[in-house]
């Protein structure tokens, strides 16, 4: 409650109850609250608040330069790639003044005076465009020695200035009391004007970056480079037979593109690519797995690619699990599929009934995809036991990987000899609450997921 509230209502109290007793602590000093209260009061703002500036507009970005391809020959020559510049960025707006109402008639309440509006912020500079890229033919070094590249990035615009903010308003008079008297007993309020604060100075733009150098690609015959065609990625369900025509141009990393092999006084980035040959490959995919490969769903793709060093690759998507044996002879490397397995059949196991107590506790496992035949299967098992009937509290009574001869697999039927483990008999022992946590690693072909599976119940 607000402290001029709270002496109203002891004065009322006084006045109509004499009797009462207003016990304060002894550090406090004692007053007549009907006297004198300072009032903490609501503050209400006076005038209106400067507008904000807008920002400036960012400069816009300049033209990339055109890519060449050209034939060198023993006339020297000059090839402009060179990128634009970019714009400026405008300047921010200033902001408009505050409307002030520096007197006031000493109102009961505070006073906050209006703010400043901040000054717009200046617009990045736009990025200089890059320098074209170059491809030339030559015959000899002496060739490429006499042209002249100019393939310099542009230059980044300047940033727009930020614009200054407003004046805050100021308070004709910061403070003032008013005395209100009620059948002789009065009490006195202060009260405070605070100016207003001033608009913050906009930033400026940044500066926009330089364009990047062009490369070049120098290729030593006359006639031009066969396109390639170096990767497809399509559904395994949907391969043909057929071999698949692979191909890709080669190229070797050099320096001295600014330094040496050009005229002197060329702007071209100083790492170029040199030709140094070309790659042709077919592929083709034999399906020897007992699944069928129309089965697959449109999901479960095959990439296959030539890298830049000249190697082929070949990627199965993540969802399919392949045992595959690759070979090659001459320019035709085959793909053979002995099995598949999609990977989300790996965790699809289920429990399924226990049976027995004691020494004779199996618990059963059900594989429903019915894959098992295929996957590798090993069990980490966690057995614990409540300790506590009026709320569970499980205990760890033994946790290993599970061994493989208490592993009973039945195509896709595990039976899990539990009763077997070291575990002392009480804890085995019929109506013993227990729980059996699993943890299932599946592998096949390299690839491997796990599946936790819990049972709780009383043997």
């Amino acid at each position: 409650m607000a402290l001029t509230s709270l002496s109203k209502v002891l004065c009322s109290s006084l006045l109509l109850t004499p009797l009462l007793s207003v016990v304060l602590p002894l550090s406090a000093a004692v007053v007549n609250p009907c006297e004198f209260a300072v009032q903490a009061s609501h503050t209400r703002s006076t005038g209106s608040d400067g507008r904000d500036g807008r920002d400036g507009q960012p400069g816009r970005a300049g033209r990339a330069g055109r890519d060449q391809v050209i034939r060198a020959s023993d006339v020297p020559a000059s090839v402009d790639l060179q990128g634009g510049d970019g714009g400026d960025g405008a300047d921010g707006e200033r902001a408009s003044r505050p409307r002030c109402d520096r007197y006031h008639n000493k109102p009961e309440h505070d006073l906050e005076a209006a703010d400043g509006g901040d000054g717009g912020n200046g617009g990045a500079g736009g990025a200089g465009g890059a320098g074209g890229n170059l491809t030339v033919y030559y015959e000899s070094l002496t060739q490429l020695r006499s042209i002249y590249v100019n393939a310099a990035g542009g230059e980044g615009g300047r940033g727009g200035r930020g614009a200054a903010g407003t004046r805050g308003c100021y308070c004709d008079e910061h403070h003032w009391s008013v005395v209100t008297c009620t059948d002789g007993n009065c009490t006195t309020e202060n009260y405070s004007c605070t100016d207003g604060e001033d608009g913050d100075y906009g930033y400026n733009g940044a500066e926009g970056e330089a364009g990047a150098l062009g490369r070049v690609r120098v290729i030593k015959q006359s006639e031009p480079l066969a396109a390639d065609n170096p990767e497809f990625n399509q559904a395994i369900a949907s391969f043909a037979g057929t071999p698949v025509a692979l191909s890709r141009n080669l190229w070797e990393a050099q320096t001295g593109a600014a330094t040496g092999i050009f005229a002197i006084g060329s702007i071209v980035d100083d790492t170029y690519e040199r030709y140094s040959g070309r790659v042709e490959q077919q592929f083709q995919l034999v399906w020897a797995a007992a699944r069928s490969q129309q089965s697959l769903p449109p999901s479960s793709t095959l990439a296959v690619r030539i890298n830049p060093q000249g190697t082929l690759e070949i990627n199965p998507t993540e969802d399919l699990w392949i045992d595959a044996a690759t070979t090659t002879e001459g320019a035709l490397t085959t793909y053979r599929v002995n099995g598949a397995v999609l990977a989300s059949e790996a965790t699809q196991l289920s429990l399924g009934r226990h049976s027995g107590q004691g020494d004779q506790l199996n618990l059963n496992i059900l594989d429903l995809a019915g894959t098992s035949d295929l996957i590798e299967t090993r069990f980490f098992i966690r057995y614990k036991t409540n300790e506590d009937d009026r709320r569970p509290r499980y205990v760890t009574r033994y946790e290993a990987e599970l061994p493989s001869n208490l592993i009973e697999q039945d195509f896709n039927r595990f039976s899990l000899a539990v009763g077997q483990l070291p575990i002392s008999a009480q804890y085995l022992a019929r109506g013993t609450e227990a729980r059996v946590e699993l943890v299932i690693s599946r592998s096949y072909a390299g690839n491997t997921a796990e599946q936790t599976l819990d049972w709780t119940g009383r043997l």
